[in-house]
């Protein structure tokens, strides 16, 4: 039997996606209309990388098979060092961390990761492959084949999202860990029923429930919705990373699966330990962030103890590269002062 809380929920899912749908369906038939040309529907051929995705200063690339998925990822620095692995979010791929893994190379062994379905990474079908336990699992598997039981993590957005289920059920793995840009699932859920702010941020979220159309979104004047998203912190050639990166057949449809996944899953979330010091741990939040609401850090500290909240002035949601300067002054400040702490 299906109880009434979980019926409800269900209708008010669906009838948000159906309002949100709509109105997107009328932005693109006015943007259309007001501008019809054929190259509106289409995505530009990109058969070679641009050269920022080759550029060896970021690192070099590898694979590794976990958890029966091999995941591609870019590694830089000393091997024989400390362990720092970058999660990226959406609509990203390794390339996110690049101000990062040229900085913290120089104390850390570090790694950015094509999440599954992203990326040259493999793209498993079917929404059972994008539950966050599965890339939890995905995590814990790839730290223990690189050699460690130890590392420092450090997730964004949808990374961050998984980042704190990781946290909850294998604190024991982490020296540290930095999450920015998202809160976990159960403060999330906790202030979109409760606060309308971020239930209006939230919004994509219900659009994407829908089929096929979120894709095509992305997809028409060759990727715009992602120029959007990252033309105020990412050079011509950068944007072109990301447009060579997704404009690959079918590469939006697995990312966009992590939010149709997981939005009407379970509301049982992994709870980290009680009545014990956790890891040391920071959650960062751009001022301007548009997707996540400030009120998020507060509830966030009261979940996990030994955290630190702090806002980074003057960015958006996509904090790491919009000021990387700021950033990596913050992430190295914390790094400092927890270990001074230990």
């Amino acid at each position: 039997m299906i109880g009434f809380g979980t019926a409800l929920r269900f209708v008010f899912i669906h009838l948000f996606c159906l309002f949100y749908t709509a109105k997107v369906l009328l932005h693109i038939a006015v943007r259309y209309l007001t501008e019809p040309r054929a190259e509106f529907w289409y995505v530009k051929k990109r058969p070679h990388p641009p050269p920022c995705l080759q550029n060896h200063d970021y690192g070099v690339s590898n694979y590794i098979t976990v958890n029966d998925v091999k995941l591609h990822y870019v590694e830089n620095g000393d091997p024989a060092k400390p362990l720092m692995l970058f999660i990226h979010g959406f609509p990203e791929f390794w390339f996110s961390w690049r101000y990062q893994l040229k900085e913290f190379s120089k104390d850390y062994w570090v790694i950015a990761v094509d999440m599954r379905g992203y990326g040259d990474s493999d793209k498993p079908k079917g929404l059972k492959s994008y539950r966050i336990e599965n890339m939890v699992q995905d995590i814990k598997e790839l730290v223990h084949e690189l050699g460690r039981e130890k590392f420092t993590l450090v997730a964004h957005d949808w990374g961050a999202v998984i980042g704190w289920d990781f946290v909850a059920k294998h604190m024991d793995m982490l020296e540290k860990y930095i999450l920015m840009g998202a809160p976990s699932r159960k403060v999330l859920r906790e202030l979109m029923m409760t606060d309308k702010e971020q239930l209006k941020m939230s919004w994509y979220t219900f659009f994407f429930q829908m089929p096929c159309i979120p894709e095509i979104y992305f997809r028409i004047n060759d990727l715009e919705a992602l120029y959007e998203v990252f033309r105020k912190h990412n050079e011509p050639h950068e944007l072109e990373a990301y447009k060579y990166t997704f404009a690959r057949k079918g590469a939006l449809t697995e990312p966009i699966n992590y939010y149709r996944a997981n939005l009407t899953a379970s509301l049982k979330t992994v709870r980290p330990p009680a009545n014990v010091r956790h890891v040391p741990g920071l959650y960062l939040l751009g001022e301007h962030d548009a997707y996540i609401s400030q009120k998020s850090g507060p509830l966030q500290k009261k979940e996990f103890n030994n955290l630190e909240f702090l806002m980074v002035p003057k960015v958006c949601h996509f904090l790491q590269q919009a000021d990387p300067v700021a950033v990596n002054s913050i992430m190295r400040q914390f790094l400092i002062h927890s270990e001074h702490n230990e």
